[in-house]
C-alpha cells in the first residue's frame, strides 16, 4: 500500500501510470463500444458546432454593445447634425457595424451613412418581435435601397428608437469534412429561415431528440446549438460514412474509437488522481495534531554564550512519511485561512514534547512564529495559556512573521494584552516584506529579529554591509535583537565583538533539531538546572 501511494504522489512514475489507466481503460471501453462511438461522436459534433456558433456570439455581443454605446453617447437631438456626427463617431468603432439608424416606432428617420432621408420609410411588421431576451425587434431580408445601398438586402436590429443593420454571418468557410451544417434564424419555434449551409438539416435536428446510441443505430448523428437568445442556430449532421469511410471494417471502428475514447478516459482519471493526490489535497485532508511535527533552532546568547532558547519551527509528515519544509505549506495555510489552527497545533506539539523531556530546573525561552492576522490576544492566550502557568519553565516570545502589513494602531493594543499576560512579542524578519523602521518606533515589541539575509550575506557585500546598521538602528530602539542566519564561526565571532546582539540562531551554531537531539544539545550547550521561581505580573 506504500509503495502505491508513493508512485500516486510521485512525479517519476506519471508516464507509466498514465500508461496503465489507457490499457484499463481500453479493456473496459471494449465491452461498452458502441455507446462510446455514439457519445464521442456527439461531443466532437457539440464542440464544432459550438465553434460554428462562436461567430455569432461575438456578433451578438458586438450588436448589444453598439446599442449600449449609443444609449450613453448620443445625447443631440435625433437626426441634427451632432446627432449624426455622434452616430459617426459610434460607427467608427472596431466591431464591424456602420450602419446606425434612427428608427422609433419602425420608421427610419436618419441614418449615419445616408443621413436624413427625404422621405421615412416604414419597415412594417417586424419579422422578430422584442419579447426575446435581447429586447430587440428583427426585420430580416429587408430591401436596403432606401439607404442608397440598391439590390442588397440585410437584417435590421431594433431597440428603443434605435437601429442598426446588422452585419451579414455565414459558417465557417473551413469546417469538419466529416459534418455538415446550417445556418437559421428562428422567428418562433415552429418558424425559422435558412440562412447559410446544407438546408433541411435544422428540421432533421429538431425532431431528432434521441439519445446518442440510437443516433448510432440509425447512422446519423444530429447536434443543434444556438446563441443566448435563441436567435441564430446552427444545425450540425453527419453519417457514419463520413466519420470513418465506406469499406471499413466494423471492428476497425471499435477499436479505434475505444483507442481514442481510452486515451481520453485515462486522461480524465489520470487528472483526477493528480487533483486528489496533489501536495495541497494531500496536506489538508492530514492536517491533524499526528501530522504536524516540531523541529527546535537553538538561541545561543551572546552575552552568557550558553543556548538557553529555541525557536519552534513547524514540520509536516506527508502519507508517504517525507518531512515537508514549511515553505510548501505555510502558503497554503495562509490560503485556506487555517493560521490560528495550525498555531495551535504547533504550540500544543511543542508544549508536549518539552514538558515531559526538559529536565527539571532548566529554564528555557520558546519563541513561536504567528501571522499577523492572528495578532488578537482573547484569541492568542488561550492557546498560549499551557505554557503561562505559575510553575512553567518557559519564557514565550512570539515572533510577528510579517506575511501582511501590520497596523500598528490596533497592533499596539493586542501587544500590549500580551505582554500583560507574560509572553514577549518579536518583530520577525527586520528588514525584510512589511517590516520598517515604523513599526519598530511605534509598537512596543521586546525584541527585534533580523532577517537572515543581512548574517547570510558574502562579506563586503551591500547586505553585509547594512548589517552593522541594522544593529545599531535596532540598539538605539533599546529592544532585545536576534541575528539570525548566522552560517560561520567569523560572522559568529563579529556579532560577539560588536556587543549589542542578544541572541544568534543559524547553521553555523546548529540546525533545527528533533525533540531528542534538542535535549542532547541543552545538555551540552544549555543552561545549567537551576530553581527559578516564575514571576507572574
Amino acid at each position: 500500500m506504500g509503495r502505491l501511494i508513493g508512485i500516486l504522489v510521485s512525479g517519476t512514475h506519471q508516464r507509466g501510470l498514465q500508461a496503465v489507466l489507457w490499457v484499463v481503460a481500453f479493456v473496459g471501453l471494449l465491452g461498452v463500444a458502441s455507446w462510446i462511438v455514439a457519445e464521442q461522436v456527439s461531443l466532437n459534433m457539440r464542440a464544432e458546432t459550438q465553434r460554428s456558433l462562436e461567430g455569432y456570439e461575438r456578433l451578438r455581443t458586438n450588436v448589444l454593445a453598439t446599442f449600449d454605446e449609443m444609449d450613453r453617447r448620443l445625447t443631440q437631438p435625433p437626426c441634427s447634425a451632432a446627432f449624426l456626427e455622434e452616430l459617426r463617431r459610434i460607427a467608427f468603432l472596431p466591431d464591424g457595424i456602420n450602419e446606425l439608424l434612427y428608427a422609433p416606432d419602425g420608421v427610419v428617420q436618419c441614418s449615419v451613412n445616408s443621413g436624413r432621408l427625404q422621405r421615412p420609410e416604414v419597415l412594417g411588421e417586424p419579422d422578430v418581435y422584442p419579447d426575446n431576451a435581447f429586447a430587440m425587434t428583427f426585420w430580416v431580408d429587408r430591401d436596403l435601397g432606401f439607404l442608397g445601398l440598391e439590390g442588397m438586402t440585410g437584417t435590421l436590429a431594433q431597440r428603443g428608437p434605435l437601429a442598426m443593420v446588422v452585419p451579414l454571418q455565414t459558417l465557417p468557410a473551413i469546417g469538419p469534412r466529416w459534418m455538415e451544417q446550417e445556418l437559421v434564424f428562428r422567428f418562433s419555434d415552429e418558424l425559422w429561415s435558412h440562412r447559410d449551409g446544407t438546408a433541411g438539416i435544422y428540421a432533421n435536428a429538431v425532431s431528432s431528440d434521441g439519445p446518442a446510441f440510437g443516433a448510432l443505430l440509425s447512422g446519423v448523428f444530429h447536434e443543434l446549438s444556438c446563441d443566448a437568445g435563441g436567435i441564430h442556430c446552427v444545425a450540425s449532421r453527419s453519417y457514419l460514412t463520413q466519420l470513418f469511410g465506406l469499406g471499413w471494417a466494423t471492428v476497425g471502428v471499435i477499436l479505434l474509437v475505444a483507442a481514442v475514447l481510452a486515451a481520453w478516459v485515462a486522461q480524465q482519471v489520470h487528472r483526477l488522481i493528480q487533483r486528489y493526490w496533489s501536495f495541497e489535497a494531500r496536506f489538508l485532508r492530514r492536517l491533524d495534531k499526528g501530522s504536524v511535527i516540531c523541529a527546535y533552532q537553538p538561541l545561543l546568547n551572546l552575552r552568557t554564550g550558553i543556548v538557553d532558547g529555541c525557536e519552534v519551527l513547524a514540520r509536516w509528515r506527508d502519507v508517504d512519511g517525507t518531512i515537508v519544509p514549511p515553505d510548501r505549506f505555510l502558503p497554503i495555510i495562509e490560503k485556506q485561512g487555517l493560521t490560528e489552527r495550525f498555531t495551535g497545533m504547533v504550540v500544543a506539539q511543542a508544549l508536549a514534547d518539552l514538558k515531559s523531556r526538559l529536565p527539571q530546573g532548566v529554564n528555557l525561552q520558546v519563541n513561536f512564529n504567528i501571522f499577523p492576522q492572528d495578532l488578537d490576544a482573547r484569541r492568542l492566550l488561550p492557546i498560549f495559556a499551557p505554557f503561562l502557568t505559575e510553575a512553567s519553565p518557559f519564557d514565550v516570545v512570539v515572533e510577528l512573521v510579517e506575511t501582511a502589513e501590520i497596523r500598528p494602531e490596533t497592533a499596539q493594543v493586542e501587544i500590549e494584552r500580551l505582554q500583560a499576560a507574560g509572553l514577549k512579542v518579536y518583530i520577525d524578519d527586520f528588514g525584510a516584506g512589511y517590516s520598517s523602521m515604523h513599526n519598530l518606533a511605534a509598537l512596543s515589541v521586546d525584541g527585534v529579529k533580523l532577517d537572515r539575509s543581512f548574517a547570510m550575506a558574502p562579506d563586503h557585500s551591500v547586505m553585509s554591509n547594512m548589517l552593522a546598521h541594522a544593529i545599531d538602528l535596532v540598539q538605539a530602539s533599546g529592544r532585545s535583537l536576534v541575528v539570525e542566519g548566522v552560517e560561520t564561526q567569523e560572522r559568529l565571532d563579529a556579532l560577539k565583538k560588536t556587543g549589542m546582539v542578544d541572541f544568534a540562531q543559524g547553521y553555523g551554531i546548529s540546525r533545527p533539531l528533533l525533540i531528542e537531539a534538542l535535549i542532547s544539545y541543552l545538555a551540552e550547550h544549555g543552561p545549567r538546572p537551576r530553581t527559578r521561581p516564575r514571576l507572574v505580573a
